[in-house]
């Protein structure tokens, strides 16, 4: 038979006298310090990966979320729209109807008093008086209006604050009349 070779066998480990040295046991120990903390830092990476998939499950569920809550305000936008409008023209109202005077009685007093040719384009409501803007064929209309809300109607501070002619008809003149409220209402 044929001889057998020997195996020399390589031991990178030093001997057991080396473990005993003081160089020995420092390796010795660093190794196996080495390996559990390459194995708590293997876990460290294992639950990092395995939470990734929790985080982006809430990640995705708390961004839909937001949608729907963005969904639900630009659903409601028309909403508050429409009642901050109602709220304006609630106050505009309480504004108005504060006050003692009686817009039903001075539009009736300013209708019944229009000349036949004379066009009202705007009646404007001050705290102390109103402006009267319409339109015209000739000034002694604008002038009898001025006089019939001075005498007939009782409101003896008006006077006429412009007149013009209209731009787009210039048969037709512009007039606006300042009307001053009696102090003590309507």
């Amino acid at each position: 038979m044929a001889a057998r070779k020997k195996q020399s066998l390589i031991n990178l480990l030093p001997s057991e006298e080396f473990a005993g040295s003081t160089t020995g046991r420092a390796l010795a120990w660093a190794l196996s310090t080495f390996r559990y903390i390459v194995i708590v830092t293997e876990l460290v990476v294992i639950l990092a990966f395995i939470s990734r998939f929790w985080l982006d499950a809430q990640n995705q569920s708390l961004r839909e979320e937001i949608e729907q809550k963005q969904a639900l305000i630009v659903s409601s936008s028309d909403f508050e729209k429409e009642f901050k409008e109602v709220q304006k023209r609630l106050t505009v109202y309480k504004t108005l109807t504060k006050d003692s005077l009686s817009f039903s009685k001075i539009f009736t007093d300013i209708s019944t008093n229009i000349p036949d040719d004379v066009l009202l384009s705007t009646i404007t409501f001050f705290e102390t008086g109103l402006t009267i803007e319409g339109f015209s064929s000739n000034e002694r209309s604008i002038v009898q209006l001025a006089v019939n809300l001075e005498k007939n109607a009782g409101y003896p501070d008006t006077s006429v604050a412009s007149v013009s002619t209209n731009k787009e008809d210039p048969s037709l003149l512009e007039f606006s009349l300042n009307v001053a409220l009696p102090k003590e209402g309507i």
